[in-house]
Formats: structure tokens, sequence, C-alpha cells
């Protein structure tokens, strides 16, 4: 409704001044009218002068989301806008504008405050009237191309904002105070095993319908002041150029959705070209052409015989203007190459090359060597003629994680919980030897096994599943190796016919890529497994880091079981449990499986070394941990810095056991101390916030690995 109304606007002052020139014609007309029309036919172009411009630039947001004293948004943050503008001359020096505005605008806060993370971006139509002054009536000089303006106006516009939520694959975005972008809230239940997010920077919410200030359903159209400056340059008869910015205050608040009593406002930075429509050619002198006596004293006959290059060859024949003095030249004025090897005598070095000679740019004939530095330095696809650079030592481990999350596979989905599973179940995935878990969403776990690069042999690991009994067996996606996609039947079938139609080969037998064999758990074969303990909380991958292939399964009375490995004789487990006691799972033990079920160690081949031994076979009943407790480490962290950062060396220097951390943001954790017992940590933690480092905070570690703090508790319970 806005840009409606500025248009009836426009389209009325144009009416005025149409009536107005209209009026004025009439009246020359009326005091010439013995004046034969067609000398002096009435001029309405002197009345009505339009100029017509097209312009490009950034707008740039200046409101409520960034702090203040830095509300003012970087340039490089903006977004691009366009404009058309319609000028009519009002006087030399005041002009009046008509112009439509389109683009966008836009912010994105970023905090190690989780509740300063706001972002938004808008699309802006906007459309306007202003009043241009350019100060001609005191710059006279008809020479001076360049001149201020200053200029205001008023404005209509609409909005519609949204804001960027979630990503690609729905996951929402939730900001933690160590500056990353996770999938579950800080503090949140199990929120130790949040992923890592990446923002798209897909603007994907309504922020009007989101409603979080609780505004409802306001207008998504406002009144605007634009006030400017900048500058004009004239660049022809015609053309004219304008740079310059305008600053738009918006009567509504709305247009980046916080709640505030301020007003929005947007920058403008524009740089426009302008064609007038009326001007005319001035010449220089009273009539069309110059006086009949401008040439007068001209020498024609000096200009005919004039040889500015003093080679010999006037310029009226000379084809080689600019010979160099002293340069032998031939009957065009061009310099003479007695040799023919295209180099001419003035600089050839070697006057007398022999005939279709190749030579270089001094006119002396190429060997074999020149021969080949020339072919090294601009054929050579090898590399020989050019700078070397080693890139895989420059590689980091970001990088070569990026790879990695971009490799699609194919997996079997076998079931999913969001809460715990019947013992006999987990049996049965555990007696699977490739099974895998995968956490999607926030509380549902996915167990698949194989992966596959061809869909048809993940389709014929699902048949064999369900030919067994499980008749809930289904082909996904796995991406990255820990990321599940689901697919329908639909999306399934289009694989199979792209597969088909590439050729792609089956794998060495429909066996997965890992090699596995491809079975499900009616072969007999026995599986054995090391089991790493039973927890009251959900613990983290960093904690198992060094211990293989894990499977995180949770009980029905809500424990999180652990186990690593899945090997086919005991002696290859009793192997994996000796390094895993090495690693720090101190009481980790074997665990076999037989066509989905557990079954005793004893009856799997293996011999107790107690016989009085009695091995507990429900899989809910093994509660506890497996780690070894002074491998828990307590320390204080003082600062988060960015690397480099020097400020609190001074206030270290005091410090026991000073550490710096580099953390996968880039920034720098520091910490210091190091305790077995977190009321130690904690105490040491008081006295430096007593020194003055206000920040200070315990956090735990595992192996050197950060851990939280409800797992350390976790970890150290007896």
């Amino acid at each position: 409704m806005r840009l409606k109304t500025i248009f009836l606007i426009l389209f009325f002052v144009c009416g005025v001044l149409n009536i107005s020139a209209q009026d004025a014609v009439s009246k020359k007309d009326k005091k010439n009218k013995n004046t034969d029309s067609t000398d002096n036919p009435p001029a309405l172009g002197s009345f009505l002068k339009p100029t017509i411009g097209i312009g490009v630039g950034t707008l740039s947001y200046f409101g409520n989301i960034y702090a203040p004293g830095h509300r003012l948004q970087a340039l490089a943050q903006s977004r691009f806008g366009y404009e058309l503008n319609l000028s009519q001359p009002i006087t030399n020096y005041l002009h009046f504008n008509f112009y439509v505005l389109f683009g966008k605008l836009g912010a994105n806060e970023r905090s190690y405050i989780p509740s300063q993370n706001q972002n938004f971006e808008s699309q802006i139509r906007m459309g306007g009237i202003q009043l241009l002054y350019d100060f001609s009536n005191f710059i006279k000089n008809p020479k001076c191309k360049v001149r201020p303006y200053i200029l205001t106006g008023f404005e209509g516009f609409e909005f519609l904002s949204k804001t960027d939520m979630y990503d690609a694959h729905g996951n929402k975005y939730y900001y933690w105070n160590d500056g990353t972008i996770r999938n579950m809230a800080q503090g949140s239940p199990n929120s130790q095993n949040a992923q890592l997010l990446t923002r798209d920077y897909t603007y994907d919410t309504d922020i009007r319908q989101l409603n979080q200030n609780g505004y409802g359903r306001y207008s998504e159209n406002s009144w605007a002041i634009p006030v400017g400056l900048g500058f004009t340059m004239k660049a022809g008869e015609h053309i004219t150029f304008r740079m310059g910015a305008t600053m738009h205050f918006a009567f509504t608040n709305h247009i980046d959705g916080v709640g505030s009593t301020i007003n929005d406002k947007f920058l403008g930075f524009t740089a426009s070209a302008h064609y007038d429509l009326y001007s005319k050619r001035k010449p220089k002198f009273a009539g069309d052409t110059l006086p009949k006596s401008h040439y007068d004293n001209v020498d024609f006959l000096a200009l005919d015989n004039g040889d500015e290059d003093g080679d010999g060859v006037k310029d009226f024949d000379d084809l080689c203007h600019g010979t160099p003095a002293g340069a032998k030249v031939d009957k065009n004025g061009c310099p003479v190459d007695d040799d023919k090897d295209n180099i001419p005598e003035y600089r050839d070095e070697e006057p007398a090359s022999a005939k279709d000679a190749m030579v270089n740019g001094k006119g002396i004939t190429m060997n074999d060597a020149d021969f080949q530095d020339w072919y090294d330095r601009y054929y050579d696809s090898t590399g020989i003629g050019a700078k070397t650079v080693d890139i895989t030592s420059k590689k980091t481990p970001e990088e070569v994680l990026a790879k990695a999350e971009n490799k699609k596979m194919f997996t079997v989905e076998l079931a999913r919980y969001k809460n715990g599973i019947p013992s006999d179940e987990m049996a049965y995935l555990l007696s699977i030897e490739d099974v895998h878990s995968l956490t999607m969403g926030d509380t549902t776990v996915v167990y698949t096994s194989g992966s596959y690069k061809n869909v048809q042999d993940a389709v014929t690991r699902r048949d064999n599943y369900r030919k067994e009994g499980l008749k809930s067996a289904r082909v996904g996606i796995l991406q990255g190796g820990n990321t599940y996609i689901p697919m329908n039947e639909d999306e399934l079938s289009k694989e199979i016919t792209a597969a088909k139609a590439s050729g792609m080969p089956s794998e060495n037998n429909n066996t997965p890529t890992d090699n596995t064999a491809n079975t499900t758990t009616a072969n007999g074969k026995i599986i054995y497994r090391i089991q790493l303990g039973a927890y009251k909380n959900k613990l983290s991958p960093s904690v198992f880091k060094n211990a293989g292939k894990v499977v995180e399964m949770k009980t029905e009375d809500g424990y999180y079981k652990y186990a690593s490995g899945s090997f086919s004789s005991i002696a290859e487990a009793a192997g994996h449990k000796a390094e895993l006691v090495y690693e720090g799972y101190e009481d980790a033990f074997i665990a076999a499986y037989q066509n989905g079920k557990r079954v005793p160690l004893d009856k799997a081949g293996a011999t107790y070394a107690d016989k009085n031994y009695h091995e507990n076979l429900n899989e809910s009943a093994n509660t506890g941990s497996a780690i070894d407790k002074s491998l828990v480490k307590f320390k204080v962290q003082v600062a988060f810095v960015k690397a480099g950062d020097t400020s609190y060396d001074d206030m270290l220097k005091d410090l026991q056991e000073v550490e710096r951390q580099p953390t996968i943001t880039g920034r720098v954790r520091i910490v210091s101390g190091n305790f077995s017992k977190y009321k130690e940590a904690e105490a040491y933690k008081d006295k430096l916030v007593a020194k003055g480092l206000s920040g200070a905070f315990v956090v735990a570690f595992f192996k050197g690995e950060n851990i939280s703090l409800q797992e350390a508790f976790e970890l150290i319970k007896p």
C-alpha cells in the first residue's frame, strides 16, 4: 500500500508540473502571437527537463541487534540494493527526485554470550520523493565538474524479514558460550553429546509469524525520512555520475524483529549514473559553426609538409609515427629489417641472422638451451618451470574432515529407539558384526548395519534381514560416517535406477566397504565384544576416543552401555581388551553373542580363571564404570582468548601448571592446576577469583580430553 501511495503522489506532481508547463507555453504563445510558429516553436522542454538514473549500492543495517556503540554495520556485511531515479530540476540548484529502491537488509550477530546471537535478512521495496540541493547558486564556475549535495524527503517501504534458525537437515541452532553452534541447548539433558553445527545462512523462518516479542501480526509497511549527502560529477553533455550516502530513519522498529522502543535505521551507499533528456549541444559561438576567420592565419602547406619524428617522411605519408631518432626507415617511414627476422635494425644485436632463423627479442638466434627454457616456461605441464608449493603440509584437520563429511554411503537401518532397549533386542543388535549407533535429532538413536557405495548391495543386505524376520529393516544414507538420512521408497527407487544406469559394480560380491561379512545373525557365528561399562548419564564420544569402534545402547532402566570392537575369535577380543586396559579402561570385560543372543564365554570357547564365577547374561544387569578413575582430572579455566593474545601473561606468571590448549573454534583455552578431586579444584578456583580472575571456573578432562563436569562425576562414581 505504501508503494501505491508513492506512485499516486508521483502522478499528481507530474500532472501539476505538466499543467504549469502548458500554462507557461500558452503565455509565451500569446506574447509572440505575431511571430511565425515555424521560426519559434513552443519550447515545452524548457519547463519539463526530466533526468533518469540507475544506481547500485549497499544497504547497511543500523539497529538493535548490535551492541550499543557498535550498531553501524561493517560495509563488508552489507547487502546490495538497486535504485531507479527520475529527477526534475526546479531551479539550477534545487531538484525534485522520485525514486524506487529494491534490495536486502540484514545482520548477523555473533557473540560468546548465547543470548546475543541474533540474525535476520529482510527484502526491502521502497519508493519516495526527495529534494536535492547541490550548491550551484554558490559554485558558479562552469569548469567545476564536481559539486556536493544534500537531500531529504519522504518515503514509504515494504519489508519481509526472516531469520536463520535451522540448518538444511532441520536441526535448530543453539549457541554455546564457548563460541560453538550445536544441536542441543547448553546445559540441557544429554548436552554432552550435542553435535557441532554450521550455519547455512538460509533465512528460513518468518519473524512476524515467529512472534518472539509478542507483537502479533504487525504491519510490514512503514514510512521513513531519508537524509543524505554526497557529490555529483558531470561526465558529458547528458551524463552525470552521483555518489553518496543516505540514512533512512524508519517509523517502525520491526525490521530486525528485535523488541525495542527505538526505531530501526539503515544506511544506503549508492553510485548511480544519470542521463538527461533535454540538454542540447551549446555552440561556443553565436552560429552553429566556427567563425569564418578562425583559420585565417593557419599555414596548411606547413601542416602538409610536417615531419614530427624527423625521419625524412612527411607525416601525411608516414605509416610509423614516432620512430626513434637516427633509426633507418623505408619509404613509408617504418624501421628497416635487413635480415627479415622481424626485429628492426636499430635494436637488432645480430644484424645478419640466417634466413628463417628463430630469434629472441634482441634479434639473436635461439639455440637448444633457449628452446628448452622456452618450453619449460610456457608449455610443460609437469611444473618444472613453475614455483613448487607443498599444499599437503598446509591441510588442516578441519579441511580433511570437511572432505570426509561429503562422503555418501548407503546402510541398512535395523531399529530406532527413543527410550531404553529391551535386553533381548540389545543382544540381537550386539550379535550383528557391523552394527553402528547414530543419534538422530535430540533423543532418537538409530542402529544401522553395513556401509556401501552401491545402493543395490544395501538392498540385498536389507532383504536378508527381512527374510530373517526383521521386517522393519530399510535402506538409508550414511553421510560423512556420522549422519543418518532415512529414505522413502521413491527416493530408494531413484537411487537404484541411477546405480544401474551408471554401471556401478557390486562390492566384492555384496561385501561391505569395511570388509565385514554381509550376514545377519542367523549364521551361527560367534561375535565377541568388549564391554566398557554402563553409566547413568550419557557420555560423549571423547571419553572413548582411543577405544576403537564403540556402540552405545540405552537399557530399559535408563543406563547407557558401551561396547567396543567386533571380533570373530576370543584371541582377538582378548588382545583388544588388553589394549583397552592399557588405555585406562581397567574393568573392561569380554562378552560373546551368537544367533542373536548373549552366550556364556565358556560355551564360546573361553575358560574362566575362577571356577566359581557365574556370568550374568542379562544385558541390563551389568552396570558400573570400567574407567581408571585416576585418569579423570580437574583444572581451572582462567581465560578463553584468540590465538596469540598475550593480555593475560602477567597474571599467569605465578599460577601453577598453566596450559594453553587450542580448541576447534580457533581460540585458546588457558587452564591452571591439575587435581584428582573436584573440591580441590573448586578451592583453587576461589583463590584465583580472589586474585582478580573473576571469570575462572572448573573444567574436567579425561586422558587430556575436555569433558563435561557431569561426565567427570559419572566416571569417578564408586
